[in-house]
C-alpha cells in the first residue's frame, strides 16, 4: 500500500511529463496501426487530400488533446478574460493576459510534441509522402520525379499501387521514383526530429541562462511549490467541508449561523495568478507574495507580533 502511494504521488508529481509522454506514444503507436492497416492509397484524384488527411488531422487531434489535458493551462485561463479584472486598472488587466499569453506559448509547444512525432514517424514510413506526391497535380513534381518521361509522367499518380497495378514503365524507372521519393520523406522526417531537438535543447537552455535563481535555490523553489499545493488541498478540502456543514446545518435547522470567513474574489484572483519574480522581495507563488504583503501591512499599522521569515513559514505549515 505505501508502494503504491508513492507511485500516486510520483504520478501526480509528473503528470504534466506523464500526459505528454502517453500522448507521443499514443501517437507512435497510433501511426504503426494506421499505415500498416487503415491506410490505403487509392491512387486516384483523391491521392494528395487522402495523404495529407491521414498525415495531418491525426496531427491536429493530438495537438487539441495534448491542450485539453494540460491542467496548469486551464488553471490560468479561467478567470482571464472576466471583466472583473478590468476594474483593477488597465495595467492589470494588460498584465494578466500577457502572462497568460506566455503561458499558452508554451503550452502550445509542449502540446505539439505528440503532433510532431506523428508527422516525423509517418515521414520515416514514406507511405503518406508517397501518396501525397504521386498524387499532387503539378507540374513541377511531375517533372523533377519524371523528366520527360511521358509514360512516367502519366502513370506517376499509380505508383503508390505498383504491387496491385500493371505499369508501363520498366522496374528500374520505378525503383529509382520510390527510391527519389523515399529518400525525400525519410530526410524531412529527420530533419524535422532534428529541428524539434534543437529548438527544445536551446528553449531549455535559454530558460536555465535566464532563470533568477541558482540551482540550489530553484530546486528549493519546486519543493516549495509541491509543499504549498499539498497544504493548501488539505486545508481547502476541510474548509470547504466546514462551510458545506454550516451552511447544510442552517438550511435543516431554519437557524442563522455565525459569520464565516472565507477569503475574497480578489485573493482567490491574486493566487491563480502566475508568479512574476521580484529581485527586491522573494515570492515564490502568489500566495507566499499575498501573505507577506498582509504581513508587511499588519507590521505598518502597528500590529505586535512577529514575522517569521519566508522559509521558516514555510517549514512551520508544512506538517498541517
Amino acid at each position: 500500500m505505501e508502494n503504491f502511494k508513492q507511485l500516486y504521488a510520483l504520478a501526480v508529481k509528473y503528470q504534466t511529463l506523464l500526459g505528454y509522454s502517453a500522448l507521443s506514444l499514443v501517437a507512435a503507436v497510433g501511426e504503426n496501426l494506421f499505415s500498416s492497416i487503415v491506410y490505403k492509397c487509392p491512387c486516384n484524384g483523391w491521392s494528395h487530400t487522402y495523404g495529407l488527411v491521414f498525415l495531418l488531422v491525426p496531427a491536429l487531434l493530438l495537438f487539441l488533446l495534448g491542450f485539453m489535458l494540460n491542467i496548469p493551462l486551464w488553471r490560468q485561463l479561467t478567470g482571464c478574460c472576466n471583466a472583473h479584472s478590468l476594474e483593477r486598472g488597465l495595467r492589470y488587466w494588460c498584465g494578466k493576459r500577457l502572462i497568460c499569453f506566455y503561458i499558452f506559448l508554451q503550452v502550445t509547444f509542449l502540446s505539439a510534441l505528440p503532433p510532431l512525432t506523428w508527422i516525423a514517424l509517418a515521414l520515416l514510413k514514406v507511405n503518406f509522402y508517397e501518396c501525397i506526391v504521386s498524387g499532387l497535380p503539378l507540374d513541377y513534381i511531375k517533372g523533377r520525379f519524371c523528366g520527360r518521361n511521358n509514360v512516367c509522367i502519366k502513370e506517376l499518380l499509380l505508383i503508390p499501387c505498383a504491387s496491385n497495378v500493371k505499369l508501363n514503365m520498366s522496374q528500374d524507372e520505378l525503383e529509382n521514383i520510390l527510391g527519389n521519393i523515399r529518400a525525400e520523406s525519410q530526410v524531412l522526417g529527420w530533419c524535422l526530429i532534428a529541428s524539434v531537438l534543437l529548438i527544445a535543447v536551446f528553449a531549455t537552455c535559454v530558460s536555465r541562462c535566464q532563470s533568477p535563481v541558482g540551482h540550489l535555490q530553484l530546486m528549493f523553489w519546486k519543493t516549495y511549490i509541491e509543499s504549498e499545493q499539498k497544504c493548501f488541498d488539505q486545508d481547502s478540502k476541510q474548509h470547504a467541508a466546514k462551510l458545506a456543514e454550516r451552511n447544510v446545518k442552517s438550511f435543516f435547522d431554519q437557524e442563522a449561523q455565525e459569520i464565516f470567513s472565507t477569503p475574497k474574489d480578489k485573493d482567490w484572483s491574486d493566487i491563480c495568478t502566475a508568479n512574476k519574480w521580484n529581485k527586491k522581495k522573494t515570492h515564490y507563488t502568489p500566495l507566499h507574495k499575498i501573505i507577506e504583503r498582509k504581513s508587511d501591512c499588519d507590521c505598518m499599522t502597528g500590529s505586535i507580533r512577529s514575522v517569521l521569515p519566508p522559509a521558516e513559514v514555510n517549514f512551520a505549515t508544512s506538517g498541517l
